[in-house]
């Protein structure tokens, strides 16, 4: 009979501890988590930036205006930068580029393409996707 007593005694002063912890704690104190913000991004207004969409296939290969061309190499997509950026900017808007890697396509030819932004100044993001039928 001593132990089943001792056993009980036991769990009864767990239960107090426990209830002591979650009274002194500070459960309301809640610390605010700012995401992190992008260095490159386009501070002005929506309408003064121009903003086009590069894919990365797992070929190498870089589709732009929405997949109606296809560049093969590197050198195209820097021709392409180049007149794109000297476009917008003769429009008075800043050029940004969304870099859309596939999920199988090599990370050396996403990384070639924000390398390729960094050098000629376009702010640039890199999302990786998974398309539907891959």
């Amino acid at each position: 009979m001593a132990k089943s007593t001792l056993m009980i005694r036991m769990i009864d002063i767990v239960f107090i501890l426990l209830f002591a912890f979650i009274a002194v704690s500070q459960i309301g104190s809640n610390s605010a988590i700012d995401p992190p913000k992008s260095t490159e991004a386009i501070d002005s207004a929506p309408d003064m930036a121009h903003t086009i969409v590069i894919g990365v296939t797992k070929e190498g290969t870089y589709p732009v205006d929405s997949g109606n061309k296809v560049l093969t190499n590197i050198y195209e997509l820097k021709r392409y930068l180049t007149q794109k950026a000297n476009q917008t900017a003769a429009n008075g808007k800043q050029l940004g580029v969304r870099i859309r890697a596939n999920w199988d396509s090599s990370v050396e030819h996403g990384m070639a393409v924000a390398r390729l932004c960094r050098d000629l100044g376009i702010a640039k993001g890199l999302d990786v996707v998974k398309l539907n039928g891959d």
